[in-house]
């Protein structure tokens, strides 16, 4: 039962003394002007830091008072809790968790037990208290949760905490099955943290064990790799460039949660391929019917030919009903039968009548990532497989390709990061597309497969999954987003 059941520029004053000559003043003076303009962009980033964080602290002072009276009084109350080495020595508690806290990955473990003298909401006590520990031998946190709703007999909850290191935080987390719960969190600093929750001490431990050694290996890795200078590389891909970018976020008419990031992320997306990518049209379907969907479907059928690249964005609620994946268009009924829901079979029809070289979809929804059926290549790519991502790029844009990108398998998925209006998801993306463009590195679909990956690390509950459809004639090559300044 669950929960009852986180240069200096160098200015260069090379003191020359020597009497400069004209022309030598007039080049320290357009110098000058060149410093103070680096100046003037330095102090401008300066700004938007100090601005960001500034925001970053007013929204988690928003979420500061959410807290209940009762967990306010357990996170703010002195204890003199001993430090726990190890999950297998935590207490017998209702609920046990693992995951990652701050951005050097540390490793957190603990446990929460209802506070039965809360009043209940169904079957679940509305608060629970616990402890969480650091991995370092000293650093614990005080948590308390509060149950905010619960959505088809899951539960979804508020967490908030303190540290002994003066740190506080707060997020949420949701049910994802029985007895199994994901969520984050973001500190007072802006750091996130990433956890799973479960009722059985074991697979807590082992959550533990397998991410405590996959965080050794990729930081040995890191250290082995030696920088790399970023060589310009020149494309010449024999068709244009389209994209279908569908986020559907308002479904409060039909009885829908509201989502945020879907629409916040096609703008994003879209903002991005259009000033640094090279698109011949990029269509955009803003909380979309499933008519209105079909028929963008339809439209860019008409548009594309067999040497051009597609790619195809989907954001929003997803369901399965009987082992069959829907997606659900804003007009969607709460419940199934009505035929106002996206069969994701009917989809494969469209998609395999689509012309092009390359083929990528995209799918940020609940429950749907897996069901085009395909071996998922992200449990295959090791560390390995990481240095030879961007070889090849010639092999992998003349081959046909066919691809799926989704950000779950068969489980619920986040809708935003904290202290975001983006989905994780999204926010990989976009970060992947930017390095490219900031480095005039062309990169693939499978690059961008792995840094999805990589960003959810601790969030157990969520699989990103890369395949290729094996009913659309995958051709060997992969899709290659090109910046601008790399087309030949």
């Amino acid at each position: 039962m669950f929960l009852k059941s986180k240069k200096f520029i160098i200015f260069s004053f090379m003191s020359l003394a020597l009497l400069f000559s004209t022309v030598e003043a007039s080049w320290i003076t357009k110098k000058n002007d060149k410093s103070k303009e680096t100046f003037k962009k330095e102090s401008q980033k300066t700004e938007w830091i100090k601005l960001k964080k500034k925001q970053n602290k007013e929204e988690f002072k928003k979420e500061e008072k959410k807290i209940t009276k009762e967990v306010k009084s357990w996170i703010t109350k002195k204890s003199k809790d001993k430090h726990i080495d190890s999950v297998n020595k935590l207490p017998d508690s209702e609920v046990y968790f693992t995951g990652l806290a701050g951005s050097d990955n540390s490793l957190i473990y603990g446990y929460i037990n209802p506070d039965i003298n809360s009043k209940k909401i169904n079957d679940r006590y509305e608060t629970s208290k616990g402890i969480v520990y650091f991995n370092d031998g000293k650093t614990t946190c005080k948590i308390g949760t509060t149950i905010v709703d619960v959505y088809y007999g899951s539960a979804i909850a508020r967490i908030f905490g303190k540290c002994t290191d003066g740190i506080s935080f707060n997020g949420s987390f949701s049910e994802t099955e029985k007895n199994t719960a994901s969520g984050m969190a973001v500190t007072d600093t802006g750091e996130n943290f990433i956890f799973k929750l479960d009722n059985d001490k074991k697979i807590i431990a082992n959550l533990f064990e397998n991410n405590k050694k996959e965080l050794v290996e990729t930081r040995v890795v890191e250290r082995k790799l030696t920088p790399k200078q970023f060589k310009k590389i020149l494309l010449k891909p024999n068709g244009k460039y389209y994209a279908l970018l569908i986020g559907n976020s308002n479904y409060n008419e039909n009885g829908w949660d509201d989502l945020v990031s879907p629409v916040n992320d096609i703008n994003a997306i879209h903002a991005v391929l259009d000033k640094s990518y090279k698109f011949e049209k990029i269509m955009m379907v803003k909380d979309g019917t499933k008519k209105e969907i079909f028929k963008a479907f339809q439209d860019l059928s008409k548009l594309t030919t067999g040497n051009d690249f597609v790619l195809i964005y989907y954001s929003g609620h997803g369901m399965v009903k009987a082992k069959q994946a829907y997606w659900i268009p804003k007009d969607g009924s709460l419940e199934w039968g009505n035929g106002d829901w996206i069969n994701v079979n009917e989809l494969n029809i469209y998609l395999t009548e689509i012309k092009a070289h390359h083929l990528a979809v995209m799918v940020d929804s609940c429950y749907v990532g897996g069901k085009f059926k395909g071996l998922n290549i992200l449990d295959l790519a090791d560390n390995d497989d990481r240095k030879s991502i961007n070889e090849g790029l010639k092999d992998n844009l003349n081959l046909r390709a066919r691809s799926v990108l989704s950000s779950g398998s068969t489980g619920r998925v986040s809708d935003t990061a904290p202290n975001s209006k983006n989905s994780i998801f999204a926010q990989s993306f976009l970060n992947v597309l930017k390095a490219s463009e900031e480095h005039s590195s062309p990169t693939n679909m499978l690059t961008v497969a792995l840094n999805v990956k990589k960003a959810f690390i601790g969030n157990f509950t969520q699989k990103p999954e890369y395949y290729h459809p094996s009913a659309w004639a995958h051709g060997g090559g992969d899709f290659i987003f090109i910046p601008k300044k790399n087309l030949e």
